[in-house]
């Protein structure tokens, strides 16, 4: 009998190529890495995992949802604990509950949250590198802020998303938009830092990152927010920024 699972999963993407299993090579991923976890604990390599979205190679999250369904009926805080045994120290569950077969994490999904971590210091500490992006570079939070405003609302994101999975329509609604900022706590470590705050009912491939690149580019002054605004449409225009490094962003949380 197959039981199936809702897990709340947490991990530090830095040295995985993203959350999907890579056929036909040996790149560690996260998806992999959990299959293994859940072959151990059901003792059987007839075992499934669905996550709610593809994160890219060192990627991080905070609450990427996983469906699993495993021949093996468990509570499901002895799942968690056994899960974790059998996983590398930057992979976590952290929640787990009973599910049903037809709940599908993708579909089913109303919201996704993302936070991109950056500074615009001009050096990092030892120890930031890893999870918040360095950009040197002065910027306007202001003009950022209103960058964030105009995401707001449906949009064509053709000019936002790198080539990749197929999907039906460019168009996504975005719920909210800001750019937050985190001052120095007391634990040194880490910078005061920004945080670009996204929630969307759902992302292409590489847009959250491409749109940092841009509001990064209005920030310094090298877009104007009209061109900012009109690259939002099906027409296809030249590229707005760069591609922001993956270490500086966080799948959030998933909502249903």
């Amino acid at each position: 009998m197959i039981s199936h699972y809702k897990l709340t999963v947490q991990y530090k993407g830095t040295k995985y190529s993203g959350w999907q299993i890579q056929v036909g090579t040996n790149e560690a991923t996260i998806q992999g890495e959990l299959n293994r976890a859940l072959s151990v604990v059901a003792k059987t390599e007839d075992v499934r995992s669905m996550g709610s979205g593809r994160t890219d190679s060192g990627v991080h999250a905070l609450g990427q949802v996983v469906k699993i369904s495993i021949p093996l009926v468990i509570p499901t805080e002895n799942l968690v604990k056994a899960i974790n045994v059998n996983l590398p120290d930057d992979i976590r569950v952290i929640h787990a509950e009973t599910s049903h077969e037809e709940f599908h994490p993708t579909v089913d999904a109303t919201s996704k949250e993302y936070h991109y971590r950056f500074t615009s210091r001009r050096g990092f500490t030892a120890f930031q590198n890893e999870l918040i992006v360095n950009h040197p570079f002065d910027l306007d939070l202001e003009k950022m802020r209103a960058a964030c405003k105009i995401l707001i609302g449906e949009h064509d994101f053709t000019n936002f998303f790198c080539e990749g999975t197929e999907v039906s329509s460019y168009v996504r609604t975005i719920f909210s938009c800001d750019i937050m900022e985190i001052p120095q706590g007391d634990w040194e470590m880490l910078p005061p830092h920004f945080v670009f705050r996204i929630v969307g009912n759902g992302f292409l491939k590489q847009m959250v990152r491409l749109l940092m690149g841009a509001v990064w580019n209005v920030g310094r002054g090298k877009i104007s927010l009209e061109e900012f605004q009109s690259a939002l449409g099906p027409t296809k225009v030249q590229r707005l920024g760069p591609v922001a490094p993956p270490n500086g962003l966080y799948m959030v949380r998933v909502n249903y």
